[in-house]
């Protein structure tokens, strides 16, 4: 920045010409407030609002927002409605009256040998905070000093306080197609892909002192805005996963899990990590009386390319049998980053922390036709950690075959 106006001052300076104080302010904010070329992607538009050292913080964002869209909310499990099981008096497969599953978690019954679940759901959400902080009224501060303006200079002597405002305003659309094949009686197989439609709207704007009363920040009459809108979709990250019943004795049903998620999602859209995850996982569940089915999920996900990244996910909950039609289901699923996965240096206006994110998961599964599965469920954040929207909805659709 300095160069910049070093060189348009002595260019003028060659021609004659002095700024006044009032014009190096306006000129410092004109090169502070630049943007780039049209951004090709939205994560070049959420850097090209924050200008020079503010870069960091756009990329800080970019990379937690990358994250999350792709990874971060739960995908729904490979749990069908439907649960079938060889009887050898009939000769044929018959279906076990249980509840009709949970939405976003898993229970230890398999599908059936040979039998196919095919699904897709959608799922919207809206980013309103991070950390506890608002994303549409983010305030500046100074990473040394304090207080809410930084320092921003155009030359060895002219520095001036500037107060920053960015609003940002994330949205994700994500219709999933998954499918689940019984391969053996206790074992699963299930592929599932999202695509994903992220929307950007974001804006900074800067305020400078009034000249007149240079090293203050009394008075800002100066304001400098830019802005940017930005829409892609695309595929997100492909999920391979697999289940197989240790055990259906005891009070517990119990089966491992192994999960591996391919990055086939663009990360600078928003569309998916970047890196290749693999996870493993314990399902706990079991059925009571037909009607009562709790069930419990523990699982590792590793980020290969930066285990720093890596998470620790769980969920607890309950499914009722109301009618043989109507499953109500109820869940609490959280999330822990291992350690901070991202940090930001110098941070102006937050910083990635590590984060423990629990949300509430509630809703309802029916069966309008033979083999044919509704679902609809919402999701309502517990803590403030993390990247969060107030409210998920979701909603989808299964067949069994």
């Amino acid at each position: 920045m300095a160069n910049g106006t070093g060189a348009i001052e002595q260019s003028l300076a060659n021609r004659g010409c002095w700024l006044t104080a009032t014009q190096r302010l306006v000129l410092l904010f004109c090169i502070v407030t630049s943007t780039p070329c049209a951004a090709e992607t939205l994560k070049q538009a959420l850097i090209g609002i924050f200008p020079g050292v503010l870069r960091e913080d756009g990329a800080g964002l970019a990379s937690v927002f990358s994250r999350t869209v792709a990874a971060s909310f739960p995908v729904t499990g490979t749990s069908s409605a439907y649960v079938y099981r060889f009887d050898p008096a009939s000769d044929s497969f018959q279906r076990l009256n249980v509840p009709l599953g949970p939405v976003f978690s898993e229970r230890a019954a398999t599908v059936g040998r040979r039998k196919l679940s095919v699904a897709v759901n959608y799922l919207i959400a809206e980013y309103d905070s991070m950390n506890g902080q608002r994303l549409d009224a983010m305030l500046s501060s100074d990473p040394t000093k304090g207080g809410d303006h930084i320092t921003i200079c155009a030359s060895a002597v002219l520095c001036e306080p500037v107060a920053a405002l960015a609003q940002l305003d994330l949205e994700a659309e994500i219709v999933t197609f998954s499918a689940t094949y019984g391969v053996t009686p206790d074992m699963d197989i299930s592929v599932s892909m999202p695509l994903i439609r992220t929307a950007l709207r974001a804006s900074t704007t800067f305020t400078g002192p009034d000249p007149r009363l240079p090293g203050t920040a009394t008075s800002f009459p100066f304001h400098f805005s830019t802005s940017t809108s930005e829409a892609a979709t695309g595929p997100g990250d492909l999920l391979l996963r697999l289940k197989y019943v240790l055990t259906r004795s005891g009070a517990a049903d119990l089966a491992a899990g192994l999960t591996v998620s391919m990055p086939t999602g663009d990360r600078d859209n928003f569309h998916g990590t970047g890196d290749t995850l693999i996870g493993a996982a314990i399902y706990a569940s079991h059925t009571y009386a037909e009607r009562i089915e709790p069930h419990l999920n523990i699982s590792f996900v590793a980020d290969a390319a930066k285990l720093d990244r890596s998470q620790a996910r769980y969920s607890a909950g309950v499914d009722l049998r109301t009618f043989d039609w109507l499953t109500l289901s109820t869940d609490f699923l959280g999330r822990s980053d291992i350690t901070r996965p991202d940090s930001i240096n110098r941070p102006v206006f937050l910083q990635v922390e590590r984060a423990d994110v629990w949300q509430f998961s509630t809703g309802a599964k029916v069966t309008p036709l033979r083999r044919t599965g509704l679902f609809f469920n919402a999701i309502l954040p517990l803590n403030e950690d993390g990247l969060r929207s107030n409210l998920v909805v979701t909603f989808g659709v299964e067949g069994v075959f």
